[in-house]
């Protein structure tokens, strides 16, 4: 079972501010173990998006629940099932694994490796109703540690992408884009550095809400 409780703040950057600001970065991290990865998701919903709806209206509290793989998945790949949460700017997230045929077949019966966890996400499938894989997001990143403070993390993600149909963990010529943007995400467990508030003001970055699954969402709503 993996735990997290964090701080959160992301931020959209272009392609300038990210060169300038990955530059300034680099006297205080390191890229981590997981430095340069290919993350594919499915978001489950209801058949009316009602996870996705309530969390675009930015509520003091909201949760989703996604199965994650970083790469290709195969049916008899062992994926992450995420149950994330977020109270009042604090991110919960829980994290267990499961066969990802079994989760693709029925997510309520798969084997889950952590049965705490997998309690809390049959939970959540009850509360809610039928959630089935509704949205997939794609995108590459790039993961930081901090060099004085293995807690502080940022990631940079790219190429993000999505699709409403034919969904699996792999990636389709049927992909769209959700931005063009730089997507960078600090992940602290208390008050973020001033070294890191100072950088991001010399770039002219702010945090911002931004949601992935509900951009690529409005978009699809949209015509887009």
């Amino acid at each position: 079972m993996e735990t997290f409780q964090r701080i959160e703040k992301k931020y959209l950057l272009d392609q300038k501010q990210y060169q300038e600001l990955k530059e300034k970065l680099m006297d205080h991290v390191v890229p981590d173990k997981y430095f340069e990865t290919s993350i594919r998701s499915l978001y489950y919903d209801t058949d009316k998006f009602e996870l996705i709806r309530r969390s675009i209206e930015k509520p003091e509290y909201k949760e989703k629940l996604r199965v994650r793989s970083y790469g290709k998945a195969d049916q008899d790949d062992e994926v992450f099932v995420e149950l994330k949460k977020k109270l009042d700017g604090m991110v919960y997230k829980r994290r267990t694994k499961a066969r990802y045929a079994d989760l693709m077949n029925n997510i309520e019966k798969a084997d889950f490796k952590d049965r705490q966890v997998g309690n809390e996400i049959r939970y959540a499938l009850n509360y809610y109703g039928k959630l089935r894989p509704a949205v997939y997001i794609g995108c590459k990143r790039h993961s930081y540690s901090g060099k004085d403070d293995e807690s502080l993390r940022v990631t940079f993600d790219s190429d993000i992408s999505y699709r409403m149909k034919d969904l699996s963990l792999n990636e389709s010529d049927k992909d769209k884009k959700v931005t063009d943007k730089i997507v960078m995400e600090l992940k602290v467990k208390d008050a973020m550095p001033l070294w890191l508030t100072s950088l991001l003001d010399e770039v002219k970055a702010y945090p911002r809400g931004f949601s992935k699954v509900g951009t690529a969402f409005m978009k699809e709503i949209r015509g887009e």
